[in-house]
């Protein structure tokens, strides 16, 4: 982990995080184990004994860290701050840039954008600045943005409402088990369907962006659609929503929260085999374990298991 976004150099970082772990240490001792020269390490001492990083024991024989929330707190309050006057310039100036080019705005109420890297950055730009409302079509394998590239819990700690609805055929793909795990403990709200008509994100409602070509083509080139345009898009995607199965964002108390996840996925159309490869075990495993959920719910198929399961919270 680094502190040089917090203005250290990387010397003082070095000497900063080596001295985390001593008591107290002298120069000599310092140098030795961040390794840099001796004027270097002189360097970043004066350096952080300046900005109170680092302190000077009372028998003046060695150096002591501050601790660090209260040594570095400080400078974490005053970069938010910044960041936080930045966002608001950034929004005065969208505004009027909207004003200034309204006539435009109405003469390009759609929008080709082509080269997966433009489309990927079109899609975080969609993410960071939406101001209330985030909602997703998930649909096959990831295109141009994957899940790591999202700024989906960036959004959510702005406040900012964040819905997808996933289909069996992304359910399907490796890790997207995980990943729809980690997007649940982030906030985000998921529901699945058998299939998504399109890939389609649509930010507060107003800007969409969807494949040109729609389902079954690539997502490069994608459009954007904004105006009554996106209005279409946001349709669509609330008619979707309403016939989705929510995805169990709190495991029940009844249930083991592996076996949860076993019948969510089984329940979003996935065979055995799917299933185990999502969540790393093996088909018997999973086969056994809905044997004993069948035999706990005095079930004799798994249509009555899922019958059950619903009828008492466990998905």
């Amino acid at each position: 982990m680094s502190l040089e976004d917090l203005g250290l150099t990387a010397d003082e970082d070095a000497v900063y995080q080596a001295l985390i772990g001593l008591p107290t240490a002298r120069y000599e001792r310092i140098a030795e184990i961040v390794a840099l020269p001796g004027e270097r390490t002189k360097g970043a001492l004066r350096a952080l004994v300046a900005r109170g990083v680092v302190v000077r024991p009372a028998d003046g024989r060695g150096y002591a860290a501050a601790p660090p929330a209260v040594a570095l707190g400080a400078e974490l309050a005053a970069r938010r701050e910044r960041v936080q006057r930045a966002e608001l310039t950034v929004a005065r100036l969208a505004e009027t840039y909207r004003m200034v080019t309204a006539d435009r705005a109405q003469r390009e109420l759609v929008e080709i954008v082509e080269g997966t890297e433009a489309i990927r950055t079109r899609y975080l730009q969609l993410q960071l600045s939406a101001q209330h409302t985030i909602d997703i079509l998930s649909a096959g394998e990831p295109g141009a943005v994957t899940p790591a590239d999202s700024e989906e819990v960036t959004a959510i700690s702005r406040n900012v409402r964040v819905r997808a609805v996933i289909d069996q055929g992304f359910l399907r793909e490796a890790g997207a088990a995980e990943n729809v795990a980690q997007s649940l403990a982030a906030g985000v709200h998921v529901r699945t369907v058998t299939e998504v008509p399109y890939k389609l994100i649509l930010g507060d409602g107003s800007v969409a962006m969807l494949p040109l070509h729609g389902r079954g083509a690539g997502v490069n080139p994608a459009v954007v659609l904004r105006g009554g345009l996106a209005h279409v898009a946001r349709e669509l995607f609330e008619q979707v929503w309403e016939r989705g199965r929510p995805y169990q964002e709190e495991p029940h108390p009844g249930i083991d929260p592996v076996d949860a996840h076993i019948l969510r996925l089984l329940l979003a159309g996935l065979t055995d085999s799917a299933v185990a490869g999502q969540l790393k075990m093996s088909a018997r495993t999973v086969q056994r374990r809905l044997q004993a959920l069948m035999t706990r719910a005095e079930a004799t198929t798994r249509l009555q298991l899922g019958w059950y399961a619903r009828d008492h919270g466990w998905v």
